[in-house]
């Protein structure tokens, strides 16, 4: 923790007037901080932000729900029930919201228009998740990073571990900055939400347990991250078949691969798929890419 008085990055950022888009605006700004910090660099070194800008930063228990949050006086907090690669992108989050604090507080008032202004604060959480993956894997050296191996399930967990944030957090920046042509999919398996299920509302049975009179679960998606452009909606809780490789990935609890026939929404063809099962609230779910351009 540092007992110097912490700083704002973005009070001294927002005097030069910056008349670019919101998510243009957050950019710059995530540069800004690695450059003043000395941190342009993979992994960036977080500490040298801390140190640069005296952020107080605490690790403390929160509630499971709460990354993070900032106080008025700039005290940072984490969950230190987090992994640590959460952590970052949640310190990086919080570096983030030191921006929206600054312009609500008239930073940009002789510069900003009320429409940049409302854009601002409409979009908020989206832009500090951008602004976060800016200021971990600043551009273009994770670009050049992501280049040098085609994009695989195993390539990008290798780029993960090379710029210690999380897998979902570099799939999701690859995807954002249309450096791959791939969905993003986890699975569970499960019911869907329209289904009558007996056993989740202990409905008694003659002929023995309740669960026998439940439908059959199936692999459902759970969430999607998808590349820049992606145009085909691909609705939650839509299911695969037995048989392919992300429903042999949850059976066989190791990774597959293969070429799939697939039907989710808007998505319909045959693609290679990348599969491998994962653990996370004490029950398996699958992690998925598929590839659409292969």
């Amino acid at each position: 923790m540092n007992s110097r008085t912490p700083i704002n990055p973005a009070v001294a950022f927002l005097q030069t007037p910056q008349l670019v888009p919101p998510r243009e605006l957050v950019q710059r700004y995530a540069l800004y901080v690695l450059e003043s910090a000395d941190g342009y660099r993979l992994p960036v070194p977080l500490d040298y932000i801390r140190e640069r800008f005296s952020m107080a930063v605490h690790k403390q228990p929160l509630d499971p729900a709460q990354r993070g949050f900032t106080t008025g006086d700039l005290r940072i907090y984490l969950n230190a029930d987090d992994l640590p690669t959460v952590r970052s992108f949640t310190f990086a989050h919080e570096v983030m919201e030191l921006l929206f604090l600054a312009v609500r507080e008239g930073a940009a008032d002789d510069w900003m228009s009320d429409e940049t202004f409302v854009a601002l604060q409409h979009d908020k959480e989206r832009l500090c998740e951008s602004g976060a993956a800016g200021l971990l894997l600043p551009m273009p050296l994770f670009a050049d990073l992501v280049s040098q191996q085609p994009f695989s399930l195993a390539w990008a967990r290798r780029i993960a571990g090379r710029c210690a944030v999380s897998l979902t957090a570099t799939i999701w920046r690859i995807l954002e900055l249309g450096l791959a042509n791939a969905l993003f999919v986890v699975w569970r398996f499960s019911h869907s939400s329209a289904q009558f299920v007996p056993s989740a509302v202990g409905q008694t049975n003659f002929f023995g347990s309740p669960e026998v009179m439940d439908p059959p679960r199936k692999m459902r998606v759970e969430r999607v991250l998808a590349p820049v452009g992606f145009g085909e909606f691909v609705p939650k809780q839509k299911s695969v078949a037995e048989g392919t490789a992300v429903h042999r990935a949850y059976v066989n609890g190791v990774a597959e691969e293969g070429r799939d026939e697939l039907e989710l929404g808007e998505l319909r063809g045959t693609y290679f798929v990348e599969a491998a099962p994962f653990w996370t609230d004490s029950e398996r779910r699958v992690m998925s890419l598929i590839h659409l351009n292969r």
